[in-house]
């Protein structure tokens, strides 16, 4: 009995020694708050494909759709809860703590319009998932720019919005980033990954990008005309409780003070900048007063419809473009004809009853002053590249966006707005004037160099350089290619399925996931 008794205590001692396993969806949290806290806006972004590279691997070597989708939205809602965690606390200022708590809801249905297309193409394409994988984040990147729900916060193309490697997004858009890093993603996640000739092979595609957008990008130069961006740095809460004359008149100072110095090409005012539309006899003199062109974020002027819109003043007002994309729960209640009974009681408990949603603009109009064609953003607008390449194509010569970031607070949120936005510039090789209430106000050029920023939250207004340009990028003339091109391959892929030789696993091809183990979820 002597060995059997030594045999079970060794046994006991070695359970003692090697704890249980941790559990698998421990494993796909960490990768995504690693993804979270790398994104925008840490300079550390480019190491995004890393963490996804889990994600990739995971999926592809899951049993089937239902332990993909655990995998995809337990790593998805710890990405989120990480790069939005400014979400709820701004709102929560904002709103009180009930409007805080139900910000919490975006996260999982955040998580969810990323997890449930990741299922999908496990289940459509089993053994040949990692090589569906990055076309398929094209597609539900695109998905997501699309609908009253629309919500592209955190698309992974973003990730290289710091790099010189952004420069590709004149060719095919952000979608051509998120193609280059959910790509390398899936090359480290194949079995073949770590093989030399695969490695050499990514690290070429990386290198050629970084050396092609440095040779694109010209040194800095002097831009020759000038603009006056004015940040009001009004509170948006007393903006809540009623809209005054006061703040139209710390804009008309503001402005005036900044064109003492001499004469400028433009002066830009941000969103909902001034509580009278710009065609109000209140407020028209005014503003013909200053003697510049102006762009101002005013409501719109169309009786019976509360609209956020932008004007362009001149002498007159020359044009006015209303905001087209609306925030989802913010400017707009989605499906409030079926979730209105679930609206009113919600609106009512945040002394808000009574709020509807505002009319959506339906036309595109390039401002036009002077010599000037602006396209103009209305703040969450910015991180819609079809809406610049729109403007673009309509003919302007200028971005300009105009903002109140101030509802994001001191979190990371206007900041992961600006930086997005800086790609706008970069696809469409146009100089961007940015105008917020508070910040974030900058310019950026072509090439997406930030040329001036002001410092966030402070009152002032500031003279700026930039210039205008009629360049048409490959994106600005082909638009979404990347998409459709994605589109077309997962087709191809689904009508054709490839065959795998035995014994001999394809780079992009994932081991054959076991039958039953705690990796499958």
């Amino acid at each position: 009995m002597r060995p059997v008794n030594e045999r079970v205590t060794f046994r006991a001692w070695r359970a003692r020694l090697n704890p249980a396993p941790l559990p698998p969806w421990l494993g796909d949290a960490l990768g995504g708050v690693v993804l979270g806290l790398l994104f925008l806006p840490s300079p550390l972004a480019v190491l995004a494909p890393l963490p996804l590279a889990v994600l990739h691997r995971r999926l592809a070597r899951s049993a089937g759709g239902r332990a993909a989708l655990g995998h995809a939205f337990v790593f998805a809602l710890a990405f989120f809860s990480a790069h939005l965690a400014w979400l709820p606390a701004s709102m929560a200022d904002v709103l009180g703590p009930l409007g805080g708590l139900l910000t919490v809801l975006v996260l999982p249905a955040a998580a969810l319009t990323w997890a449930a297309p990741l299922a999908l193409t496990r289940v459509a394409f089993g053994p040949r998932t990692l090589l569906a994988l990055p076309f398929a984040w094209v597609l539900l990147e695109a998905l997501r720019t699309q609908g009253p729900l629309a919500f592209p916060w955190g698309a992974p193309g973003y990730a290289l919005t710091q790099t010189p490697l952004a420069q590709l997004a004149s060719v095919g858009g952000v979608s051509l980033l998120t193609l280059l890093v959910t790509g390398t993603a899936s090359v480290l996640a194949s079995p073949g990954g770590g093989r030399p000739p695969v490695l050499l092979a990514g690290l070429a595609v990386w290198g050629a990008g970084l050396v092609w957008g440095r040779q694109v990008t010209p040194p800095l130069a002097p831009a020759p005309r000038t603009a006056v961006l004015v940040q009001g740095a009004i509170d948006p809460r007393l903006k809540a409780r009623g809209r005054t004359l006061d703040e139209f008149r710390v804009y008309l100072d503001l402005t005036r003070g900044a064109l003492r110095p001499g004469a400028a090409d433009l002066a830009v005012w941000p969103e909902t900048a001034s509580p009278l539309p710009a065609s109000d006899p209140g407020a028209l003199p005014a503003l013909r007063g200053l003697g510049v062109p102006l762009l101002l974020g005013a409501p719109g002027d169309v009786p019976g419809q509360a609209r956020n819109s932008a004007y362009g003043v001149d002498g007159g007002v020359t044009g006015r473009q209303d905001k087209r994309v609306l925030v989802p729960f913010g400017e707009s209640l989605p499906f409030s004809g079926v979730l209105g009974v679930l609206y009113t009681p919600v609106l009512r408990s945040l002394g808000m009853a009574g709020s509807t949603s505002l009319t959506p603009g339906r036309l595109l109009n390039v401002l036009l002053l002077r010599d000037l064609r602006a396209g103009v953003s209305i703040c969450y607008e910015s991180v819609f590249g079809s809406l610049s390449r729109q403007a673009v194509r309509a003919g302007a010569n200028l971005l300009v966006v105009i903002s109140n970031d101030a509802w994001f607070g001191r979190g990371a949120g206007a900041e992961q707005h600006f930086q997005m936005g800086r790609l706008r510039a970069i696809e469409t090789r146009r100089f961007l004037l940015r105008a917020g209430n508070d910040g974030v106000s900058a310019v950026i050029d072509p090439w997406g160099r930030v040329r001036f920023r002001a410092p966030r939250g402070e009152r002032g207004a500031y003279r700026v350089a930039f210039d205008v340009s009629a360049t048409r990028t490959p994106f600005v003339r082909y638009g979404d290619w990347v998409v459709w091109g994605s589109v077309l391959t997962l087709l191809i892929a689904t009508l054709h399925p490839g065959h795998r030789r035995p014994g001999r696993p394809l780079c992009l091809t994932a081991a054959p996931a076991p039958e039953a183990g705690p990796d499958d979820g």
